[in-house]
């Protein structure tokens, strides 16, 4: 048999409130039996001293010897009286006295021979206390223990099975009251651990605008503040993914569409297969084998598989200078005007292979988005902990709200950077990945000449 959750937190707050009201029940009797018995203990010790003392009074005031009491035994039980009463007040504040039975009291010569009261020779459990006149033992007094002797009287019984009997009353209230106090306590603390299990499978059934309202500040509020972090960070990884879909087949479409256009017109004779229109379809070809390898590329890069073989002492003005070499033709064709700033830099921790795949996307990302007349600045700086590479390009810009987009998948500015002047979008977010797998950063700005700034930090490597 399974028991849920609420069952074994009531039943175990039930359990520790049982146990610890039977401890503390125990405890009480124990404590009240002991104290009891010190009482009557105590309350007989202060009857026999006072029996004594009225005793030795009437010994010494009768001529030193007991035939006062053998010849007249109203004296023995009118000491024994004057010994057991107890005054109380009664309701007008006066004093009242209220007699007990006689207990069961002996008096004995020196020799050990009885002058009054029954000698309990049956019972076993008896004390003597001496009476002493000048250091000698003029007789005892012998009397049942005081357990034994007060818990025979009926007062005293009831009173003791009166207060045992309260106690376990006592105790059974309290079990009941620790039954009602362990479920509310139970339904109390598992309310929002059910809110964040029925939230749970909500998620895990995939509706990811589900969320938890628990105004805790406890361990569980945290955690429901965490479940609410988790379902909204896969609410937006579902929506990156829903749009990447939807971007790639659009990406993967136009390609296509352009392909299948041009073969059809080649079929049906409407296009002859002239060197124009076979380089047309080379060209399709090859942004598409652009796309599929940036998505490969980026795919690795997110997954951690992208392989960087890491050189201690690389210098980054020589890659710069060839990457911008490469590219200078077709910069100047566009009516570009390119300058680049190499001072005394440092070296970096670095792969040569995957910084030029970074320089590459940027520049050319520039040279597509740039209008002619336009200028490109590529400028070095360090300090003592970073090298920067900061690349200016000219008009048109990007708007400060979208800056901080251009590095994710596919992401394009309509109004500017659009695919008609450009790729797909996958290169700043790739260039992103790589920067990131250096251990440094990437940022983009406005620029001060009226495009896009973008700013990257690379460790610097320290000579030992």
């Amino acid at each position: 048999m399974r028991f849920n959750l609420f069952f074994k937190l009531f039943l175990a707050i039930l359990i520790t409130s049982i146990v610890v009201v039977l401890a503390m029940g125990f405890a009480v009797r124990w404590s009240f039996e002991r104290g009891f018995v010190t009482y009557i203990e105590e309350r007989e010790q202060q009857r026999i001293d006072a029996l004594t003392q009225m005793l030795l009074e009437d010994y010494q005031e009768f001529g030193q010897n007991w035939d006062f009491i053998r010849e007249n035994r109203s004296h023995w039980w009118r000491a024994l009286r004057a010994t057991t009463q107890t005054h109380s007040s009664d309701r007008h504040g006066g004093p009242r006295q209220r007699s007990f039975s006689l207990p069961r009291t002996t008096l004995l010569d020196a020799n050990g021979e009885v002058i009054a009261g029954n000698f309990p020779e049956h019972e076993s459990n008896l004390q003597r206390y001496p009476l002493n006149v000048e250091g000698q033992i003029v007789g005892s007094i012998v009397a049942p223990a005081p357990e034994a002797h007060f818990l025979d009287a009926n007062a005293e019984r009831r009173f003791q099975t009166q207060q045992l009997s309260a106690t376990w009353s006592i105790v059974g209230l309290c079990v009941l009251l620790a039954a009602l106090v362990s479920y509310v306590l139970a339904r109390k603390l598992l309310k929002p651990i059910r809110h964040i299990g029925r939230a749970t499978h909500h998620l895990a059934a995939g509706n990811y605008a589900t969320r938890i309202h628990i105004t805790n500040t406890d361990e569980l509020g945290q955690l429901a503040n965490d479940f609410n972090a988790l379902a909204g960070a896969l609410e937006a990884n579902e929506k990156v993914r829903m749009a990447l879909v939807a971007d790639i087949s659009h990406e993967l479409r136009t390609p296509m569409a352009v392909l299948q256009g041009e073969i059809e017109a080649l079929t049906d004779g409407l296009r002859q297969p002239t060197p124009e229109t076979l380089h047309s379809l080379k060209q399709e070809v090859l942004h598409l084998n652009q796309l599929i390898d940036d998505l490969y590329m980026l795919s690795l890069a997110d997954a951690g598989a992208l392989h960087y073989d890491f050189d201690d002492d690389v210098a980054l003005c020589p890659i710069l200078k060839r990457c911008l070499d490469a590219l200078q033709q077709r910069i100047s064709e566009a009516g570009i005007q390119s300058q680049l700033q190499c001072d005394n830099v440092p070296t970096v921790y670095a792969d040569p292979l995957r910084l030029t795949q970074v320089f590459n996307n940027i520049l050319e990302n520039s040279l597509r988005y740039t209008d002619s007349p336009g200028q490109l600045h590529i400028s070095l700086s360090h300090d003592a902990d970073y090298v920067y590479v900061t690349v200016d390009d000219s008009a048109p810009g990007v708007p400060p709200n979208d800056q901080h987009r251009i590095f994710d998948r596919l992401f394009r500015v309509d109004s500017s950077r659009n695919r008609a002047r450009g790729g797909a979008g996958l290169g700043l977010a790739l260039c992103q990945r790589i920067i990131h797998a250096h251990q440094g950063t990437i940022d983009a700005s406005t620029s001060h000449l009226g495009g896009l700034q973008l700013r990257i930090a690379l460790p610097r490597h320290h000579r030992t």
